[in-house]
């Protein structure tokens, strides 16, 4: 009887040992098709060096996972890219998060702590080691979207149609920027900050509605043909010397994931990390010499004027932690971080 109960029971085990090899198998067969809006237009250094990731990404899952890059505002407009991630209209974002600061202000930390952060190296070990991905995880949570991975941008420059040489000729000086903790530096410089998408930056210097603008690199700023409108240049800028964009997943979709796609898809976010990195400053070179061509000056501010903006930006910092919850979290934690390496 014991020796027929054994047997029954080996049946069963066996059978669902076999249940299990079938499923893996046909998990290991199955293929996503999925689509990924970024902030970025087609041709630019944010745009290529993520297309180069997620074209390794299919080649390295035999086509398994297999995602298509889609322009800014293809879908839905940028600002609208985290909520809509979470509802499925698209299974991915590259998201600029201080565009979500409608949400939450502390979106705009998470995308850019302003003059605290000075090098690239520094924000890449707050996110990995010092708190940083998890805030940014719990951010995207609410809007049922996985963080992933985060792509740097590098410093960024101010384009003008007035000379920037000193903090003291931001007086005045209608400039476009995002909302949030850029906004209130620009401010209490006497700047007036303008909300303007990325696509009208154009038009608006052209027509004088602005008389500078910050976006993203120089070399995107050239490719989109700012050089043109402008003749000054403050590179790199105070403002923004580093900037992060992340990665955001669905999560009904980062779900129905086998476990070996979403760590190939986590390496994808830090291989689109480093191409971006490459790609931009590459392009920035070549942005360089076709301004200089081209007979734009360019300026940067004294050590003492960096100093001081510094020093404004941490009463920024301190004064947006007071706007939420998320805000405090973020820049409590970066400004614990900065002391830690003796950095303030």
């Amino acid at each position: 009887m014991a020796m027929k109960k054994l047997c029954a029971l080996t049946v069963v085990a066996l059978v669902s040992l076999g249940l299990i090899m079938a499923v893996s198998a046909a998990a290991a067969d199955q293929k996503f098709s999925w689509r990924m809006q970024t902030y970025a237009s087609p041709g630019t250094p944010g745009f290529k060096s993520q297309e180069i990731a997620l074209d390794n990404l299919r080649t390295a899952t035999n086509g398994r996972l297999d995602i298509k890059l889609l322009g800014g505002g293809t879908i839905v407009n940028n600002k609208d890219m985290l909520e809509a991630v979470g509802r499925g209209n698209f299974e991915m974002g590259h998201n600029v998060d201080a565009y979500f600061s409608g949400r939450d202000p502390g979106f705009s930390p998470i995308f850019s702590a302003i003059a605290l952060w000075t090098d690239p190296r520094e924000v890449r070990v707050w996110i990995e080691s010092f708190g940083g991905k998890e805030l940014m995880a719990k951010a995207y949570k609410k809007y049922g979207v996985v963080y992933v991975g985060s792509t740097l941008i590098g410093a960024e420059p101010i384009m003008s149609k007035k000379p920037l040489k000193t903090l003291e000729d931001f007086k005045g000086l209608k400039i476009r920027t995002t909302s949030g903790l850029t906004s209130m530096l620009f401010k209490k410089l006497g700047a007036v900050p303008v909300a303007i998408a990325g696509g009208e930056i154009y038009s608006a210097l052209d027509t004088n509605v602005i008389d500078a603008a910050e976006f993203v690199t120089l070399g995107e700023d050239v490719g989109m043909g700012l050089h043109e409108v402008t003749q000054y240049v403050l590179y790199p800028s105070f403002h923004g010397p580093i900037a992060v964009v992340n990665w955001g997943v669905n999560q009904k979709a980062w779900d129905s994931l086998p476990p070996d796609l979403k760590t190939a898809l986590q390496m994808a976010a830090k291989e689109a990390d480093y191409y971006y990195d490459i790609l931009s400053a590459a392009s920035d070179y070549k942005a360089l010499a076709e301004i200089k061509k081209k007979g734009l000056t360019i300026s940067q501010l004294s050590e003492a004027d960096m100093v001081k903006a510094r020093q404004l930006s941490m009463e920024v910092a301190m004064e947006f932690a007071k706007s939420s919850e998320l805000s405090k979290e973020v820049i409590d934690s970066i400004i614990a971080f900065l002391k830690i390496g003796g950095k303030i």
